[in-house]
């Protein structure tokens, strides 16, 4: 099946949620970034997907058990919080694996209703496989940001730069004018060309924010660590 570009639903669909955890269902790579296995995705009761590198990130950061609405783990199960005996947060056990039209909705609701936080906009994903990848990779690259083994690749009007993060990509181009010959490359091989979001205006051309839509290219994953 052909991968389409990423579809905005419409104006009024209602999707709710919380932060999300996925799985790819693969075994973990330990060369890639994001695929330690008990890595999670977290959507909370608003609807905000978030990631965090381990179990105990996770508990740490989130406060009441409804806080999260959804916690994905790399294979797509969906998990809840509960409370131990002494009333702390605890995992708990896997409800079944997510429903993919819901997770893929949900994704693209929160990337509509938050492009500054969600930038990243890949092809639409046609399988829960590649919906979580996607996810897992995408939230970490906008969060968690450096990589040590494989940086980005920012080339602008033929002349090539290596930015450790999606951030420093970001303060790159504030000083490029236009970005129709501006081609970025995340570390897992993912091409995009930059668009910068109209601002106000009154403000100069370089100070609206940057939201990437991917392109073709040779799209493949590098053997990249945290």
């Amino acid at each position: 099946m052909a991968i389409r570009a990423l579809d905005w639903p419409s104006a009024g669909a209602d999707v709710s949620m919380k932060r999300i955890g996925s799985t790819n269902g693969t075994t973990p790579d330990d060369t890639v970034p994001a695929t330690r296995p008990d890595d999670f995705v977290v959507v909370d009761e608003v609807g905000d997907f978030s990631y965090y590198p381990s179990e105990a990130a996770m508990l740490d950061d989130l406060e009441y058990v409804d806080e999260a609405a959804c916690i994905l783990d790399r294979a797509g199960n969906d998990y809840r919080l509960t409370m131990d005996k002494d009333r702390q947060l605890r995992l708990g056990p896997s409800l079944g694996t997510v429903e993919f039209n819901w997770l893929r909705q949900a994704w693209t609701n929160n990337q509509q209703r938050n492009i500054q936080a969600h930038p990243l906009q890949r092809f639409h994903p046609t399988t829960l496989e590649a919906l979580l990848a996607g996810l897992f990779e995408m939230l970490y690259l906008e969060h968690a940001g450096r990589t040590t083994d494989a940086p980005w690749v920012l080339e602008v009007d033929g002349e090539v730069s290596h930015p450790a993060t999606l951030q420093e990509v970001n303060r790159g181009l504030t000083r490029v004018g236009h970005l129709e010959r501006v081609r970025v490359q995340d570390p897992f091989g993912h091409d995009y060309r930059p668009i910068r979001h109209a601002g106000h205006r009154f403000f100069f051309p370089t100070a609206g924010s940057v939201y990437y839509v991917e392109i073709p290219g040779e799209s493949k994953r590098s053997g990249v660590r945290h």
